[in-house]
């Protein structure tokens, strides 16, 4: 099987894996944040306009989409087509900085990939996606493109924005190209309109950009996820790991913007473990920020198995059986995935600065679910609860 063939019946393989992991749960699952976002899905219906600091594009989206595709269906199609997208978009970054094919098959079966189709709404894939397409631009040095792109990204999910602006600087000096710097700071400044209608709206600077003490920084654990290095081991993929592991010196030698962008990725990855000394994290721990790894692990792992067509297709099979069995045995003991009841939805009231919601238990309604864009009357107020955490190492109910 050629490179480009082995990438093609890759990623077929896996989007078609991913879409029969989506329609095999008889109606929503996910985890406890899907709920607060389906009601700023319904809140953008009812009254366009920001009332979260969560980047909006996902509610308004929800608010255009969710009547015709049903809101309980919504999250579903949003993740399969992010994912998609995030394959895609790795696609063009291989291609662009003349990674072999070899690495986009691999990244196609990253095992971790199944958790953001399992477990929703993990709206980062999309953000990953953008991030992966600013830097391809940045590459092929179409500057006015990539400061559109950081700025969309923006709208889409702030992390993976603040990573694009991060990744894209280091590019851009790997490159030797100040002016992919230029891009990245006018991108910055065309999204500036977001957090000034949060600072008018009363938030403070730390809330605008989710870093208040809560939503993306978080106290540091007692102990660090690595007391699952068996879960996460798995998720990562252990024989692309390998492979990686004999390609860094390939892709050192003959890609060295690539591997300089992967080390970044690398220090990011591992900034649970460097952050812990100083009292603080991020929600980009050891588990969700396989999500980031897949890309160094990939690039490297490719660069092992390039030019040698049967190893290369008999790891990328290797690579589809781990990431199956870990679809079955892992991924429901690493993240959250439980059944949502819409009817619960319209109850929820989230935070206009701070990323948290709080439940209004409501009298049984009649009729099923309410329409998308519903209200109801608050009874009974649950404490605050906080959304968009690391999803918590635990076994989610079959």
């Amino acid at each position: 099987m050629t490179p480009v063939a082995l990438f093609r019946w890759s990623a077929a393989t896996a989007l078609a894996a991913h879409a029969l992991v989506l329609l095999a749960s008889d109606g929503l699952y996910g985890g406890g944040d899907l709920k607060p976002h389906l009601r700023l899905i319904q809140r953008m219906a009812e009254e366009p306009g920001l009332h979260s600091v969560y980047a909006p594009a996902y509610h308004v989206l929800g608010a255009l989409v969710a009547p015709v595709t049903g809101l309980g269906a919504y999250p579903e199609w949003f993740a399969w087509c992010s994912l998609a997208a995030l394959i895609g978009a790795f696609r063009l970054f291989q291609r662009t900085a003349g990674l072999p094919d070899e690495s986009a098959a691999l990244f196609a079966w990253a095992p971790y990939h199944f958790a953001l189709t399992g477990c929703l709404p993990k709206i980062e894939a999309a953000g990953y996606a953008l991030a992966l397409l600013g830097l391809s631009l940045l590459w092929r040095r179409r500057h006015v493109l990539a400061a559109l792109c950081l700025a969309a990204t923006f709208t889409v999910h702030t992390a993976a924005a603040l990573f694009l602006g991060l990744a894209g600087g280091v590019l851009a000096l790997a490159l030797r190209d100040p002016r992919g710097v230029l891009a990245l700071a006018a991108g910055t400044l065309l999204a500036l309109p977001l957090p000034l209608a949060h600072l008018a709206a009363g938030c403070t600077p730390a809330q605008a950009l989710l870093f208040s003490q809560g939503d993306y920084l978080r106290a540091a654990p007692r102990a660090t996820h690595l007391e699952h290095w068996d879960r996460i081991l798995w998720l990562a993929n252990p024989v692309a790991l390998v492979a990686a592991a004999f390609g860094v010196r390939e892709l050192w030698r003959a890609h060295r913007p690539v591997a300089v962008v992967c080390a970044l990725v690398l220090v990011l990855y591992l900034n649970e473990a460097w952050l812990a000394p100083f009292g603080a994290r991020t929600t980009l721990d050891l588990l969700r920020g396989l999500t980031l790894l897949a890309i160094p692990v990939a690039a490297a792992g490719g660069c092992a198995i390039a030019s040698r067509q049967a190893l290369s297709t008999a790891v990328v099979v290797a690579c589809v059986a781990v990431a199956l069995f870990a679809n079955h045995q892992v991924v429901p003991r690493s993240c959250i995935s439980k059944p949502i009841d819409i009817g619960e939805i319209a109850g929820f009231d989230v935070d206009r600065c701070a990323f948290r919601w709080r439940y209004h238990r409501s009298e049984p309604r009649r009729g099923g679910s309410p329409p998308l864009g519903s209200s109801s009357q608050a009874a009974q107020v649950r404490p605050d609860r906080r959304v968009e955490r690391a999803a918590p190492l635990e076994r989610a109910p079959q």
